[in-house]
């Protein structure tokens, strides 16, 4: 388009369409031409229509008279009849997408809509709705006061913001994805990241209420593992490793996973400066329990020192560099690998797991379960490991 002056309701229509085309196309070189049709067409609108700049509030009310409307037709624009009510009485600002919706449906400029907005414009361009929000409906990730689907997907930019900036992560950009351990790659499996992130700000959400002394790092080695493994001979197991990891600095959750993130667990920073693992049960076997937070705890000793990633894991994917120093040390928290395959050729019988267990000091699951693991036989010992025991402690 030809930038220049606007001088009739032609020019004005081209350039609003133009700037529109700018918004949506969330490229960051165009921040400086937005800027410069935002100002033409400010510039044009100031003279022919007249309205100055009256606060949005003022001037939705001022096209609702013209229009004859009331706030009911307004739910179109702002969502819901609760929400029209909290944005007219001054009690909610307006999100992008209001905005946006504002714009096309009543005409009223971004230039008014905008003011003291602190999002970048150049976010108008994503969508909210993409994130699973009827899963994270039906998994309590909404306050209590949202009581439907439907509600949640109306207002799913608010409840999104709010629950990201909570716990300082911003929308659209998952972090610690160059730690993503996933079968992405080597099946048909397709990760969702949306839902994958949205997992990880639930995760933190639940250890904002918890003060933990300061973790010491270099005391989460082996030693620590190999105590925090010989709980699994307890009836209560999991939730006394919960406890006695919040003894040490470390926040343990329990969170079910999303549709399509195909996650074990993730280690990865707290708001609060101590590491948070996040397990999410989708295997309820006491075996993949006590493994899966062995690797977590492995990924705090050995990487969150010197890296502010997230460590996201499907266990069944691809390793890396990483992953197998986690799977390595996570393995040695049972036994030193000369010492397990002494130990694996007398494994031929129930009795003998039972009788490594107790001379371990470990549960006889985490045995039979490494066992099957490193002889693909999944046939053996199904009796113990654990099936079905997990997520009805965790999970209340």
């Amino acid at each position: 388009m030809n930038i220049k002056i606007i001088r009739n309701s032609e020019e004005y229509k081209k350039a609003t369409a133009y700037l529109d085309e700018l918004l949506s196309s969330g490229d960051d070189s165009n921040d400086d031409l937005i800027d410069v049709m935002a100002l033409l067409i400010s510039n044009y609108e100031k003279v022919h229509f007249d309205i100055g700049l009256p606060d949005p509030v003022s001037a939705i009310e001022h096209r609702m008279e013209q229009q004859r409307l009331t706030r009911k037709d307004l739910i179109q624009y702002l969502g819901s009849q609760s929400r029209v009510s909290e944005v007219m009485n001054g009690k909610s600002p307006l999100s992008l997408s209001m905005i946006k919706k504002l714009h096309e449906g009543l005409g009223i400029s971004y230039e008014v809509l905008m003011q003291d907005q602190t999002r970048e414009l150049d976010e108008r361009n994503v969508n909210y709705e993409d994130y699973p929000i009827a899963a994270m409906f039906k998994k309590g990730f909404f306050p209590k006061v949202i009581k439907s689907v439907t509600e949640a997907k109306e207002r799913a930019e608010e409840l999104i913001r709010d629950m990201f900036e909570a716990v300082k992560i911003t929308p659209f950009s998952l972090a610690g994805a160059p730690h993503l351990r996933s079968a992405v790659h080597t099946t048909n499996k397709r990760m969702d990241g949306l839902a994958l992130q949205a997992w990880q700000a639930k995760v933190l959400h639940q250890t904002l209420d918890k003060k933990l002394p300061k973790c010491d790092l270099d005391s989460i080695d082996l030693p620590f593992l190999r105590e925090i493994l010989k709980l699994s001979r307890l009836e209560k197991g999991p939730l006394l490793a919960k406890e006695e990891l919040a003894n040490n600095g470390i926040h343990l959750v329990f969170q079910e996973h999303l549709p399509r993130t195909y996650l074990d667990g993730a280690a990865m920073w707290g708001v609060d400066g101590n590491p948070v693992i996040g397990m999410t049960i989708r295997y309820d076997r006491l075996d993949n329990f006590w493994f899966v937070l062995m690797h977590e705890l492995a990924h705090v000793s050995l990487h969150l020192k010197n890296s502010k990633e997230v460590y996201f894991d499907d266990l069944d994917g691809e390793k890396n560099s990483d992953e197998d120093e986690a799977d390595d040390l996570a393995l040695k928290a049972l036994a030193e690998k000369s010492e397990w395959d002494k130990y694996f050729a007398l494994l031929t019988t129930p009795e003998s797991v039972v009788n490594l267990a107790k001379k371990l000091m470990v549960s006889p699951a985490v045995i039979a379960g490494r066992f099957r693991k490193e002889s693909g036989d999944y046939r053996i010992y199904n009796r113990l490991i654990g099936s079905n025991e997990v997520r009805k402690m965790v999970f209340p």
